[in-house]
């Protein structure tokens, strides 16, 4: 089925593309070079090449397993927030967004300029296991360039405020709490997260800008190209939404890397406070960003290890590591004392 679609997406962009590529003269073909499948889609990576050289080009393809959208309905919400972030960047000049080629909705499809860049956490990986690599340099360059882009991104989108429900943030930390007892989570921890998170929120800002939010900004979906930072996965962004989301969202995700023994404190920590600096968080925001921020890392241990099991003694080590760090990130994050975000 899938293989069908991007017949029809090769078929039909054959006789478009040159008219989003004019200086590259005419569209002499469309080459299928390789394709990555995940669990709700596939991602194919295609080849436009002309008379004058070629373009790299990016086409996902939903596999409809979804319980709540059509593959139609899930490819016509990303086009549209993929041409709204890209008409946003383009006119504050802050680029980062792939450029959509035409509508394939009605495919499934989403069609767009490929990233160029690496993964950001790829580069973390190699600074994790090269001790000594370029004294980190390349790392915290991109960690700023990433809060540099963020917060051009959410300035950019601005579009009025919204309150702070600071009873909502807690009680949707609790109900996540209450996922996690299940998973082996002490009551007594989850008392020291839910004490540590009220005493945040006494300090949090109570009203927020309303943003457009990625809501995926993580290592895994920031390519770095050079000093460029580029967005892959526009699909669950929110119009208005509050910036915080998207700072804890990249501040857990960095965090949770700590879970792999290569990856230490000293790596992750110095990446987010590079982050953060770079954004331009204030104090009275760190407090929101602190609580959303342990949300965060309490739904990953809640959603447990991906993929298929196949021993219950992988599900059971997955558990302990994740109970240690989650004990450990909630002692930083939510304690009185700490200054870490």
């Amino acid at each position: 089925m899938a293989e069908n679609v991007v017949d029809q997406v090769i078929a039909r962009l054959r006789s478009s593309l040159s008219e989003h590529y004019p200086d590259r003269g005419a569209c002499k073909a469309v080459r299928l070079v390789g394709h990555t499948p995940k669990p709700e889609h596939y991602t194919y990576d295609l080849v436009g090449e002309f008379a004058h050289g070629s373009e790299r080009i990016s086409c996902k393809v939903y596999r409809g397993k979804s319980a709540k959208d059509t593959p139609k309905s899930l490819a016509s919400r990303e086009i549209a927030n993929m041409t709204f972030a890209y008409d946003a960047s383009i006119a504050n000049k802050i680029g980062g967004i792939p450029r959509p080629l035409d509508d394939f909705s009605d495919l499934g499809a989403v069609v767009s300029e490929k990233v160029p860049g690496v993964p950001l956490q790829s580069i973390i990986m190699k600074a994790a296991l090269l001790p000594g690599y370029a004294d980190f340099k390349v790392l915290n360059e991109s960690a700023v360039n990433a809060g540099e882009w963020l917060q051009r991104f959410h300035k950019a989108t601005e579009s009025g405020s919204i309150v702070v429900d600071s009873g909502k943030l807690l009680s949707d930390l609790e109900a996540v709490c209450a996922l996690c007892k299940s998973e082996g989570l002490e009551t007594n921890e989850i008392q020291q997260i839910v004490n540590g998170a009220r005493q945040m929120l006494t300090k949090a800002k109570k009203s927020s800008p309303a943003v457009a939010s990625v809501n995926a900004y993580n290592p895994l979906n920031i390519a770095i190209s050079d000093d460029a930072i580029f967005v892959c996965d526009l699909s669950k962004m929110l119009r208005a939404d509050m910036p915080y989301h998207d700072i804890a969202y990249f501040m857990a995700a960095v965090e949770a890397l700590e879970k792999y023994p290569f990856c230490n404190r000293e790596i992750t920590s110095t990446l987010q406070e590079n982050f953060l600096q770079a954004y331009g968080i204030t104090p009275a925001e760190r407090a929101i960003v602190r609580v959303l921020k342990m949300q965060t890392l309490l739904s990953m241990f809640a959603a447990g290890r991906e993929g298929k099991q196949t021993a219950i003694r992988k599900k059971v080590m997955w558990a302990n590591v994740m109970k240690k760090f989650i004990h450990e990130a909630a002692t930083r994050t939510l304690s009185s004392t700490s200054n870490a975000a």
